[in-house]
């Protein structure tokens, strides 16, 4: 059993490493649950320590104690001696328990009597504490008032005679004081809960830098897109007003448009390789950025000097459109060509950019899935092939409907686009799987939304290796790349 839990240890070593960003952001986005797991452990530290508080109240005499017939200071200071020795056996003495049950209704067990004598004087104090300052009160004046009875025939010589008479005490001689207690509390609790989240963020197996697509997935790595910010400036922050992701934007970042132009430098290459005209553009799950990444892709080619055409083949939630600022007409939706109502010419578009064109709509159709299977989408792909260069198809996510696997089987390639420390390694091969089924061949996985804390274009953005791995997951087994 030891054995099986060290290799799972190497295992999770070996398969992760720790991103700064990542690791952060994963503790960032828990703030919540780690400041509420704080003011909790601080709760319970303050209701304990009023629960186990027990307050103690004191009451104190001084006594002189002398000798009788006797001035000498020696003798004082011996009878001091001897008295408080004599006086704690008759406070302990059963007579003495006797009078205080009887008259106060008190244990003197409950009470914790002592007496001392201050040093090089023949001064001895008196105190008694207990949980109660009438009840410290009370039993001290009824020791004072009875000691001299119950010690007839103990205290010889010594004459004791009251100098400070005991008061009532107005404050416990342990006060609660949990405010540090509390904050240790909540300090604690705050640390060991960052310490969880950084250790499940370091066990999370996602993908989390481009150097971890070859050695988590089964696919080539096409690169790492930057993250980019969605609000260009303080006015659009406020209106919360998007601006579209797109590498032709004036105020896009230059981290941004360079990671684009080498991953379409891959994409390109890789298509040219293999004689691949027509491109599926798709992810796992939603918010993954396959749809910016399909349009950036298709402008970065057109710019090259391409015929492009876009078609975004998500039915149900189209969204190249807003992406480009198209307004199409209910002539121009793709739903309208696939239910054979429309002529192919009238669904091509023009966009702002040059040679790129596009096909889709903005109606939504639920029936998306029985549409693609009318027989009218094999004629589109190959009606495309024949007028532009690449076709790029921006699909819906393959963890959600089964449209994607349909485009794949009359397109050339698949590109898979994966958020960054967002899905986990085993559900995108398993996608990649979906599609190897179909007979459809994989171009690669590229790293969307990139974020690092040494800086964007110089460590995780770009960066390329010759040599592939094969993923970790055994089931998978060695295939062959493409």
């Amino acid at each position: 059993m030891s054995g099986d839990s060290s290799v799972n240890v190497s295992e999770v070593l070996e398969n992760n490493r720790v991103e700064p960003f990542t690791l952060l952001h994963d503790i960032v986005v828990n703030w919540w649950v780690i400041l509420l797991g704080a003011l909790a452990a601080a709760m319970l530290t303050y209701t304990a320590a009023n629960l186990k508080y027990v307050p103690e109240y004191s009451s104190t005499a001084t006594f002189a104690v002398s000798a009788r017939n006797s001035a000498s200071s020696y003798s004082n200071l011996s009878s001091a001696n001897t008295m408080a020795t004599t006086l704690q056996k008759i406070i302990e003495s059963s007579a003495m328990e006797d009078i205080l049950e009887k008259q106060l209704g008190v244990n003197v067990a409950d009470a914790q009597i002592e007496t001392n004598v201050v040093q090089n004087t023949n001064l001895l104090g008196l105190t008694v504490t207990t949980d109660s300052p009438k009840k410290s009160f009370d039993i001290i004046n009824a020791i004072i008032d009875n000691y001299s009875s119950v010690s007839y025939y103990s205290i010889g010589n010594a004459v004791m005679e009251v100098l400070q008479e005991p008061g009532i005490a107005f404050s416990p001689d342990n006060p609660l004081n949990v405010r540090d207690k509390t904050q240790q509390a909540f300090l604690l609790a705050a640390a060991a809960l960052i310490l969880l989240f950084g250790l499940l963020s370091f066990q999370k197996d996602t993908v989390k830098c481009e150097e971890e697509i070859e050695k988590k997935l089964d696919a080539r790595s096409l690169g790492a897109i930057a993250f980019e910010v969605k609000y260009k400036s303080l006015r659009e922050l406020l209106r919360r007003k998007k601006s579209a992701l797109l590498i032709n934007n004036p105020l896009a970042g230059f981290g941004f448009v360079e990671s684009y132009k080498k991953f379409s430098s891959r994409v390109e290459y890789r298509m040219e390789k293999h004689d691949c005209h027509s491109l599926v553009v798709t992810s796992v799950s939603e918010n993954e950025g396959k749809s910016t990444v399909a349009a950036n892709l298709a402008i970065t080619i057109a710019q090259r000097g391409q015929r492009v055409i876009l078609l975004d083949g998500d039915l149900r939630r189209p969204s190249q459109f807003l992406i480009f600022g198209l307004k199409p007409e209910e002539k121009n939706e793709l739903g309208e060509y696939l239910k054979k109502e429309t002529p192919l010419k009238d669904i091509v578009m023009t966009t702002g950019v040059k040679r790129l064109f596009f096909m889709g709509g903005r109606n939504c159709y639920s029936s998306s899935t029985d549409l693609l299977q009318g027989g009218q989408l094999k004629k589109l792909m190959e009606t495309c092939g024949k007028l532009a260069d690449y076709v790029i198809i921006d699909t819906p996510p393959v963890g959600i409907l089964g449209d994607a696997e349909i485009y794949a089987q009359y397109a050339d390639a698949v590109l898979l686009v994966a958020r960054q420390n967002f899905v986990y390694a085993e559900d995108i091969n398993d996608a990649l799987d979906r599609f190897r089924g179909v007979k459809c061949r994989v171009l690669g996985v590229v790293l969307n939304g990139v974020q690092t804390l040494s800086g964007l274009t110089s460590s995780t953005v770009g960066r390329y290796s010759s040599r592939y791995g094969y993923g970790r997951y055994g089931k998978y087994g060695k295939r062959q790349r493409d």
